[in-house]
């Protein structure tokens, strides 16, 4: 792979110029389409002020505007540093204190970043897409900078190795961290990726993704590399989606976290098997439902493995066993290590370790965190953080997280980022939260909280204030009041002692089932 972003799209354009790229509603852009929209919009950033190197914010929904701002970006070798549309006001400062974008572009209506804002002054301007809230001078609507236009900028001389994006991972402990992603990473992730889903031509891939996830990502550069079209809709949806996969005729859909579990929980259907999917390709499905589900819905499932420190996908099984994350892919190695970081033997469990086998493939760095850096990125290889073990036949299986991590609803949380948060609120002393089995095949939050001095905790203000200031995968579904924790030597809670079960506890599904049947 040894294009720039910005010549992937241009050999399209010139070669496929008149075919679908992509399908949004009744909206179907082509290949050409693309091109020219991306280079109005560079044109109009050049103009404004963006320059090489700039760190650019970006909070905006799943729409066809997005994509086009992304490339317009690579067209002048600044660095995107995606946005969850779903962060509150806290969440947002905090990552734009690690990234410190100089600009900004995002959707009018998400208020909370206008609140955000207020208190972060080393945000030099924001473009925003659609109503632009007032009351302050560096708001701009994102529509009037079009409207100025400007010349489409020469291609820059950053080439593959550029910092593409500043990609933050939601933490696997403490603080959020932003692995900052070459435009190799993007190509080489887009390769492993189509042979997993095993693209071919006239394929249609779905996406569903969210843009600050890096897997809707993978989608559109999977289009460009194979020519191929993408049939995208704003947001998940388990009741719809089997009917907007048939619509557009799509034969690839990508699964990610509970996905697979939330369609099969869906209601049978007659047609069911009756769509045009071919090839059901991601990361994370439960075992128990793979052959449930290819078994209803007529599809082949492939499963891969991957980290952002690392690679999109750096394991694939196409033909492996039940349950097995695959094979390395041809630009990796990886092992089974102890807690020395030595090789162990096969069938013992130990931590996945990725070795590349050329440089510049792997993420360069945790943005201004050398030490984090550091702690992954290690004698020439990447320490992922999760468990697994290697069979006789060299197929790996993932065996769960070896931090405090949580894996809820396809996204990583941070459980310090949840007790921040809890902690914050007037009746807490302190909080600790972990991860429990979840019936969608990832996991639920639990939160074990304990009282400020004479005062009581209600778990339901407590959920309150979470909506409040948490992502909605973020929220705790379980509550327990506790008195103390267990403690190590140095008063540090020790979460392993900490209880999975969730009988007893309170529980935000039951109590929004039992607020509705009161009605």
């Amino acid at each position: 792979m040894n294009e720039t972003l910005r010549q992937l799209v241009e050999r399209r354009a010139a070669t496929n110029g008149a075919d679908v790229f992509l399908m949004f509603g009744e909206e179907v852009i082509t290949f050409a389409e693309l091109k020219t929209q991306i280079d109005a919009r560079a044109a109009a950033l050049l103009r404004h002020g963006i320059r090489p190197g700039d760190r650019v914010g970006l909070m905006l929904p799943t729409v066809p505007e997005h994509i086009y701002l992304f490339f317009a970006l690579a067209w002048l070798d600044a660095i995107v540093v995606p946005i969850s549309v779903h962060l509150k006001a806290l969440g947002i400062r905090t990552q734009l204190a690690s990234a410190r974008p100089r600009f900004i572009i995002a959707d009018g209506g998400f208020v909370e970043l206008a609140h955000a804002l207020s208190e972060d002054a080393r945000v030099e301007g924001v473009l925003w897409r659609g109503e632009t809230p007032d009351g302050d001078p560096r708001f701009k609507a994102l529509a009037d900078i079009m409207a100025q236009g400007g010349l489409v900028p020469p291609h820059a001389a950053g080439g593959l190795e550029r910092r593409c994006m500043v990609s933050y991972t939601s933490g696997t402990t403490g603080e959020p961290k932003g692995a900052v992603l070459s435009e190799r990473w993007f190509q080489i992730g887009a390769k492993n990726a189509g042979l997993l889903a095993e693209v071919r031509p006239g394929d249609v891939l779905f996406l569903w993704e969210p843009f600050f996830h890096v897997a809707g990502w993978m989608t559109v550069l999977m289009s460009l590399q194979h020519g191929v079209r993408v049939g995208m809709v704003e947001r998940f949806s388990a009741s719809q989606c089997w009917d907007q996969m048939r619509r557009y005729g799509a034969t690839q859909f990508h699964y990610l976290g509970g996905a697979m579990n939330l369609l099969l929980k869906q209601p049978e259907r007659p047609d069911d098997g009756d769509n045009p999917v071919r090839i059901a390709w991601g990361a994370a499905a439960p075992t128990q439902s793979w052959k449930a589900f290819e078994q209803r819905f007529g599809v082949s499932i492939r499963e891969g493995y991957g980290i952002t420190e690392a690679g999109n996908f750096t394991m694939l099984n196409h033909d492996g066993p039940l349950g097995s994350i695959g094979k390395p892919v041809e630009e990796f190695d990886a092992f089974i290590a102890d807690e020395a970081g030595n090789q162990i033997a096969d069938g013992t469990v130990g931590e996945i370790v990725l070795r590349p086998k050329e440089p510049g493939i792997t993420m360069l760095e945790y943005l201004g965190n050398p030490e984090k850096t550091a702690e992954v990125l290690r004698d020439g290889c990447v320490f992922s953080g999760d468990l697994g073990y290697r069979d006789a036949e060299g197929q790996f299986y993932f065996s769960g997280r070896k931090k405090d991590a949580l894996r809820r609803r396809g996204e990583n949380v941070s459980a310090w980022e949840v007790e921040r948060v809890i902690n914050a609120h007037p009746t807490v002393e302190e909080s600790a939260v972990i991860g429990v089995p979840s019936e969608m095949g990832e996991q639920d939050i639990k939160a074990f909280v304990r009282a400020a001095p004479d005062v009581a905790v209600a778990p339901a203000d407590i959920l309150a204030w979470c909506k409040q200031h948490l992502a909605y995968y973020q929220v705790p579904r379980f509550i327990e009041i506790v008195t103390d924790f267990p403690r190590g030597p140095t008063q540090r809670i020790r979460k392993t002692e900490l209880p999975l079960s969730t009988a007893g506890s309170w529980d935000a599904e039951t109590a929004r089932e039992g607020s509705d049947s009161a009605r």
